[in-house]
């Protein structure tokens, strides 16, 4: 089977279980998912429903325990942890609650490390948009400061940034804005949308926060390791109201 080239995210018949036994834990169900090219889509639903699990999944972070899934196109079931690995870092971006910043490099040094372990270096549009990057997360006057001497904020902005850096075809946010003020958060989420909307990179946003969702086209709901509600995004009230007014 091919996935469609217009499709940044395919997965068919997903499922994910933890441990053996007497009790194991299904924590994905037999999800089938497609997510357009350049597009924004939430995945939102209570703490367990699988909704983390799922982005690690797609992203190829973890594997299924049955099902297929494509990224940018290319099955990854299967694939070596060299290839995943290759992949990850040329077409992939992440943004996670935990920074992953390494302490012994500077703020920018840490923007350009895709650049780096790639072994190339940025070009001159790349210059441009590292430097609108950097210049939308408040962070021109914290490029010389290594992590620890960044709030906690001021990290999330340098690794948003990082995953940024490179314009990956497809961006995996888990929480993006959590450690954020409102008007950091919303810069951030901006930048995301910008993302989308004139570089046609792909984002698949993981948040609890309706106010984050309402960027999206498109919201996920999960529950109990299911999508039990799929439709087209709107404003953060009105994402409020629907996911109140699902039937679990």
């Amino acid at each position: 089977m091919r996935a469609n080239e217009e499709r940044a995210v395919v997965a068919r018949g997903i499922t994910k279980t933890f441990g053996s036994g007497e009790s194991p834990v299904q924590a994905l169900r037999g999800i089938d998912l497609e997510i357009g090219a350049g597009s924004i889509t939430a995945v939102m639903g209570p703490s367990g429903s699988g909704k983390s699990t799922l982005l690690q999944v797609v992203a190829g972070l973890d594997a299924p325990t049955t099902g297929q899934v494509w990224l940018a196109g290319q099955e990854i079931t299967g694939m070596r942890d060299e290839q995943l690995t290759l992949l990850r870092r040329e077409r992939l971006g992440f943004v996670f609650q935990a920074f992953n910043l390494l302490p012994s490099l500077s703020a920018e040094e840490n923007i350009r490390l895709p650049f780096l372990l790639a072994g190339g270096r940025p070009g001159a549009d790349d210059e441009l948009w590292i430097a609108a990057v950097i210049s939308r997360l408040g962070l021109n006057d914290r490029l010389t400061h290594r992590p620890h001497q960044l709030s906690g904020g001021q990290q999330q902005r340098v690794a948003i940034a990082r995953a940024l850096a490179t314009r990956p075809a497809v961006i995996f946010a888990d929480e993006p804005s959590g450690a954020l003020d409102s008007a950091s958060g919303d810069e951030v989420l901006g930048l995301l949308r910008s993302a989308s909307t004139e570089y046609g990179q792909t984002v698949v946003l993981i948040t609890h926060d309706s106010r984050a969702a309402s960027i999206a086209d498109r919201v996920i709901r999960m529950s109990d390791g299911l999508i039990v509600d799929d439709f087209p995004g709107g404003t953060a009230e009105q994402i409020g109201e629907r996911m109140l007014g699902v039937t679990e």
